[in-house]
C-alpha cells in the first residue's frame, strides 16, 4: 500500500503514486478484458460444434440420398460445405470475441446460445442435437416444404444448418478460433 510507504518514511511523490495507481487501473482493466473473451470460448466452441454436427448430418443424408456417389466427389463436396459453412461463421464468431470487452459484450454470447439452443456448459446437448438430426435425416419427409432435414419448415432454405465445425475445415468440435 502506497500509504503504509509514505508513512513509513519512503519518498514517494503524488505523481508516482497517480502514475502506479494508472499502471494498476490499465492491468485491471487488461486482465478483465481478456477474462470477458476468454469466457465466450464455450459458447464459440458450442456453436462449432453444433454447425459441425449438422454438416456431418447432412452429409449422411447425402450419402443415402446418393449412394453411388464417387469418394473423391463425396470429399471434394464435403470440403466445399465446410470451407462454406466455415467462412459464414467467421465473422460473427470473431465479432462476438470483441464484442466479449464490451460492457454489454455477455449479451452478445447470450444471444449465440439463444438463437442456436447452445448449452456450452453441457457437452451432451450439442451431441442430443446431433443425434436428434442422424434421427430426421433418416426420417427425411420428401413432402418437407423447404427440403431441410431440421423439421422447423424455414422459410429461408437453410433451416438451422448455417455453421460449420473448426477453422481447419476437419470440422472437428471443441475446436476455438482464436
Amino acid at each position: 500500500d502506497l500509504d503504509v510507504l509514505r508513512n513509513s518514511g519512503a519518498m514517494v511523490s503524488d505523481a508516482e503514486v497517480a502514475a502506479a495507481v494508472a499502471i494498476v487501473a490499465a492491468e485491471l482493466r487488461s486482465y478483465l478484458t481478456s477474462r470477458q473473451v476468454r469466457a465466450v470460448a464455450p459458447t464459440v466452441t458450442a456453436l462449432r460444434a453444433r454447425a459441425a454436427q449438422v454438416v456431418d448430418s447432412e452429409l449422411v443424408r447425402l450419402d443415402s440420398r446418393l449412394p453411388g456417389l464417387e469418394p473423391a466427389v463425396r470429399e471434394e463436396l464435403a470440403s466445399a460445405v465446410r470451407r462454406a459453412v466455415d467462412k459464414v461463421l467467421h465473422a460473427p464468431t470473431v465479432r462476438v470475441k470483441e464484442l466479449a470487452a464490451t460492457p454489454e459484450g455477455n449479451s452478445y454470447a447470450a444471444a449465440l446460445r439463444e438463437l442456436f439452443d447452445l448449452d456450452p456448459a453441457r457437452p451432451g446437448s450439442v451431441t442430443a442435437v446431433r443425434h436428434a438430426e442422424l434421427v430426421d435425416a433418416d426420417s427425411y419427409d420428401e413432402d418437407d416444404s423447404d427440403g431441410s432435414s431440421d423439421g422447423m419448415g424455414s422459410s429461408d432454405g437453410i433451416g438451422s444448418s448455417d455453421g460449420i465445425g473448426s477453422s481447419d475445415g476437419t470440422g472437428a468440435p471443441g475446436t476455438v478460433i482464436e
